[in-house]
């Protein structure tokens, strides 16, 4: 496997965790912030008050 293939695998599974994570938590997940070294990543969801 080519490290480019293997680089775009590991993306893929992140990307997938995340979107599954907010799906389990679409009731009480207002906000996702992952910050790494020098690039964050932010989910900001649409959040009944109250």
């Amino acid at each position: 496997m080519t490290p480019f293939k293997t680089v775009l695998g590991i993306i893929l599974i992140i990307c997938l965790t995340i979107i599954l994570f907010a799906f389990i938590n679409r009731g009480t997940l207002c906000e996702f912030t992952i910050k790494a070294e020098k690039y964050e990543v932010a989910t900001k969801l649409a959040c009944a008050a109250g």
